[in-house]
């Protein structure tokens, strides 16, 4: 204070407050991209404040999504961003990290965790979504195995399921199977296949089960069920085809349930195929015939062929004699019945087979009788026959030489064809010589 003498009477003070025209400021986020390729994709996140400040403003950030922060984009998206005093805007900057695994598109979620600074705010709940769009393509599967064949007593393959990429999750296979071969029964339960995250392989075992049955070679199609996880679909070999090839093979014998049999008999005898373990296919046999009998003649006809059943062990026919008024030239006929062929089932035959069986004939060896339509026959005129009969027929002519005595005189008082030689052809009964008596004066 200075003049007239004035003194300030004390400390004198006034406050005089300004009112601020503008409201605290508020933050808003935003970016630059709302899509990003995983490989070399970039981005930028701004935050915005409503009006600018006297200090330095500080916007922490978080992050969210299925996409993770340090392994799929760099940490400086979600950084904190400093908006200088009497500046806007500030930023944060950040980069998709390229892999070689199927993911699918992951999203990024910037948030808002806290703002200082500034008298400054968050405007409401602030956050924004980036996709980063995935490189690789969903993976496919396909299947393989460690051999096309498995032999029925010998040790189990492996069945490889395969991804064509690596996947964040794993994969589920499962199998399903088809074919003539069983499972459970011709090869044990096929467990299905799970490809973990980040492998592209995984396998199951295919173990045939060993049995004494005959099924020759049989065929197994493994093939993908319904695939899970990681948007996996089937590839090009959704399915294989096996050959699942059988040890075993039946062995055929021949037998008879007798080895003779009377010609006369009422009965018949059984030939009976047998195989040395069980097929599941039918087991032709096809016999043969020979020996001193004859098929048709001597006994019936047997069939060309006999059939084991599939699941069966034996089949069988029968053999039945013929019987007739024929002496025969041995007295007893063999047949000899072989195996000469088999089919079906993988089945041989157990080396050479064959049974001989013997017909016993009925009938003696014959004999022959004579006898004359006539006892007397006039000088004058007259006239005879001889007639040779057999007790039964034979299998060759039989001769019977005649011979003459008497009074009268062969070629004098009757002709010689009285005793000339009798023929009875084979198979009949009786043969005949005539003559006739040569008269004279004396």
């Amino acid at each position: 204070v200075s003049g007239g003498g004035a003194t300030e009477s004390g400390d004198q003070s006034v406050t005089i407050t300004i009112t601020d025209a503008d409201s605290a400021p508020t933050v808003t986020l935003s970016s630059d991209v709302t899509s990003v390729a995983e490989d070399g994709g970039t981005g930028t996140v701004t935050a915005t404040l409503s009006i600018a400040t006297t200090a330095d403003v500080t916007v922490e950030l978080g992050a969210a999504g299925t996409a993770t922060s340090g392994t799929d984009y760099t940490s400086g998206v979600t950084s904190t961003i400093t908006i200088s005093a009497g500046s806007l805007t500030g930023t944060a900057s950040g980069a998709s990290i390229a892999d070689d695994i199927y993911e699918g598109d992951e999203t990024v979620i910037v948030s808002i965790s806290s703002v200082s600074g500034g008298g400054a705010t968050e405007n409401g709940t602030q956050s924004l979504t980036v996709t980063i769009t995935d490189a690789e393509s969903a993976p496919t599967v396909n299947l393989s195995s460690s051999s096309a064949s498995v032999t029925e007593d010998g040790s189990a393959i492996t069945l490889t399921a395969t991804l064509s990429n690596k996947a964040d999750e794993a994969v589920t296979v499962p199998i399903t199977t088809s074919g003539t071969a069983t499972e459970g029964t011709d090869y044990a339960t096929i467990s299905d296949i799970t490809i973990a995250a980040g492998a592209t392989t995984g396998t199951a075992s295919i173990t045939p089960t060993d049995d004494s049955v005959s099924e020759g070679i049989e065929t197994l199609v493994v093939s993908l069920g319904t695939l899970s996880g990681a948007d996996a679909t089937a590839g090009s070999t959704s399915s294989i085809s096996l050959n699942l090839v059988d040890d075993d093979v039946p062995n055929i014998t021949l037998t008879t349930s007798a080895a003779s049999i009377a010609e006369n008999s009422s009965s018949s005898l059984t030939l009976t195929a047998t195989t040395s373990m069980v097929a599941t296919d039918d087991i032709v046999v096809t016999l043969g015939a020979a020996g001193t009998a004859t098929s048709g003649t001597d006994y019936t006809a047997l069939p060309a062929t006999v059939t084991i059943a599939a699941g069966a062990t034996t089949a069988t026919t029968s053999f039945t004699p013929k019987d007739d008024t024929l002496y025969d030239a041995a007295s007893n006929e063999t047949a000899i019945i072989s195996i000469t062929n088999v089919a079906g089932g993988n089945a041989l035959e157990s080396g050479d087979q064959s049974v001989t069986l013997t017909i016993t004939d009925n009938e003696s060896a014959p004999t022959v009788t004579l006898t004359s339509n006539v006892t007397t026959v006039a000088e004058n005129g007259g006239t005879g026959t001889v007639t040779a009969t057999l007790s039964v027929a034979t299998y060759a002519d039989v001769t019977v030489e005649l011979g003459g005595a008497g009074t009268a005189t062969s070629g004098t008082d009757y002709t010689s064809d009285y005793t000339s030689a009798i023929t009875i052809s084979a198979g009949s009964l009786t043969g005949t010589a005539s003559g006739a008596s040569i008269a004279d004066d004396i």
